[in-house]
């Protein structure tokens, strides 16, 4: 609703008034303020200092015979001077205000489009100040929400974590278990092995020790028969001197040792020459293998005569292989004592 021209200049007088009112006030104020500080400055001029004293001092004589001197009459005191008026300064004339210079006419369409102006740049101001505030309680909220999501996503990241975790720490030590358990059924089946070794071992040990007892009864038994059976002490009636020899030994029968004479004798070729009471004899340790074949024939005592020494290791060299015994294998060595006559 648009106002009239008359309502705008009753307006415009209006605030001309008040203004003059204003003026007016301030200006007796300021009178009042000066009269007061005359009147104090007054006040304080007519307060004037006081008049001179005078002050006389009578002492007695100390003679007695002195006379008493005469009372001197007392000076009457001096009136003092009644202060004299102070000349009043003169009092500072206030000049008038100054008149107010008119103020000059607004044309009313001219305010009328100002406090438009105005009124539509408060209300952009109010709409910026809305705007903003609108905008920072926005942010505000986003600031929130994205507090509220980072929380949320931090949550759901350490509860994956500590899931994790837990399943790595599970399968860490179902593994752990299971090493643990393999470890020991590998060290249970390493003991039972090892416990079955040394049985074995323990068994082989036992078959062998009796294998070799057994076998060394046998060559014993055997070296103990070859003692009294190889080649007897007599002489071939019929033989030449290439052949007169005999093989020495324990006995007479015709077991092994026979069948060892009649290998070994027809190899030893040695002439001998008449007795004349001592009978040389050859001592040879043999050693035969598994099939019956000579390896080794070693001298173990001489007779004295390194020919007949020789004679006698090549006819043992010379019987391959030796006769089998009649019972059990071949023994794996035998002593021969061969005699020269």
């Amino acid at each position: 609703m648009k106002r009239s021209p008359l309502s705008k200049r009753e307006t415009a007088h209006d605030a001309e008034t008040r203004d003059s009112r204003k003026s007016l006030v301030l200006a007796v104020l300021v009178h009042v303020l000066l009269l007061l500080v005359l009147i104090v400055g007054l006040h304080w001029r007519s307060e004037a200092p006081p008049g001179p004293v005078q002050v006389q001092l009578w002492a007695k004589g100390d003679n007695p015979d002195a006379t008493p001197p005469k009372p001197q009459p007392q000076p009457q005191p001096q009136p003092q001077p009644k202060p004299q008026p102070q000349p009043q300064p003169p009092q500072p004339v206030t000049p008038p205000p100054p008149p107010a210079p008119p103020k000059p006419q607004v044309d009313p369409d001219i305010a009328l489009e100002q406090a438009k102006k105005k009124q539509q740049e408060e209300q952009a101001k109010q709409e910026a100040a809305a705007a903003a505030a609108k905008k920072a309680a926005a942010d505000k909220a986003a600031a929130e929400q994205k507090a509220k999501d980072e929380a949320a996503k931090k949550a759901a990241a350490e509860k994956a974590a500590a899931e994790q975790k837990a399943k790595d720490d599970a399968a860490k030590a179902a593994a752990e278990k299971a090493a643990a358990d393999k470890a020991a059924a590998d060290k249970a089946a390493a003991e039972k092995a090892a416990e079955e070794k040394a049985k074995e071992e323990a068994a082989k040990k036992a078959a062998a020790a009796a294998a070799a007892a057994k076998k060394a009864a046998a060559d014993k038994a055997l070296k103990d028969s070859f003692k009294n059976a190889i080649l007897g002490n007599a002489g071939i009636a019929s033989g030449t001197a290439d052949h007169n020899q005999a093989g020495g030994g324990g006995g007479t029968d015709g077991g092994y040792g026979a069948k060892v004479r009649a290998c070994v004798q027809p190899g030893v070729t040695y002439a001998s020459p008449p007795q004349s009471g001592s009978n040389p004899r050859a001592q040879f340790r043999v050693q035969l293998a598994r099939n019956g074949k000579v390896t080794q024939a070693t001298l173990t005592q001489s007779s004295g005569i390194p020919a007949f020494d020789t004679a006698v290791q090549r006819g043992i060299l010379a019987c391959d292989p030796f006769p089998k015994p009649s019972i059990g294998p071949y023994p794996s060595s035998i002593d021969i004592g061969y005699d020269m006559y």
